[in-house]
């Protein structure tokens, strides 16, 4: 395999590890959501803590993929 190549592999391996995570985050924004509105607000802060350490981590692969 030519190095070109593996790279492009690489570049959409991370593409889609990063819509997994956000579809993830979605879903965490979600349930937090639902969880505020009916007053259970441990569930809450941490189903939101959760998506912003996912944020995080999609930045830092989108970041990746940058030349």
């Amino acid at each position: 395999m030519r190095a070109s190549e593996r790279s492009r592999r690489a570049s959409s391996a991370v593409v889609v590890y990063v819509i997994v995570l956000v579809a993830f985050q979605v879903f965490l924004i979600t349930v937090a959501v639902e969880a505020f509105l009916t007053d259970e607000e441990t569930l809450a802060w941490s189903t939101a803590a959760v998506s912003v350490v996912l944020a995080g981590s999609s930045a830092a692969l989108l970041r990746y993929l940058r030349p």
